[in-house]
């Protein structure tokens, strides 16, 4: 099967899953909402929190955004949050594990006396 054939293939339950997997393997805390007709109309799938914080709306390749969901990564992209959909294709290209990766990273600790 190709990478495309498999991206088109791939469900966005199935990206949840992968998603989740990698961040607890680089020990990245992971929340996606179990039941998002409960929550507020919009809020990405996944937050993710490592040295920094990543805002993801999973979608598969047929998916598209809601009015909410481009609403809502409008907010967080102007209140300068990392915001961004991610779809089967960035996690077989390896956008997915780059960005986590990324994410994982911890910035070096002083390592003298504050001036």
């Amino acid at each position: 099967m190709t990478r495309l054939a498999a991206a088109r293939a791939m469900t966005e339950a199935e990206l949840q899953e992968q998603v989740r997997v990698m961040c607890a393997q680089l020990g990245l805390f992971h929340y996606h909402p179990h039941y998002s007709q409960r929550s507020t109309p919009g809020w990405p799938d996944s937050v993710i929190i490592g040295a920094r914080v990543l805002f993801r709306e999973l979608k598969s390749e047929q998916g598209t955004l809601t009015a909410e969901q481009r609403d809502v990564g409008e907010r967080l992209t102007r209140a300068g949050q990392d915001w961004a959909v991610w779809r089967p294709r960035d996690l077989l290209n390896g956008t997915v594990g780059r960005q986590l990766a990324a994410a994982a990273v911890q910035p070096a600790l002083w390592e003298g006396t504050p001036p």
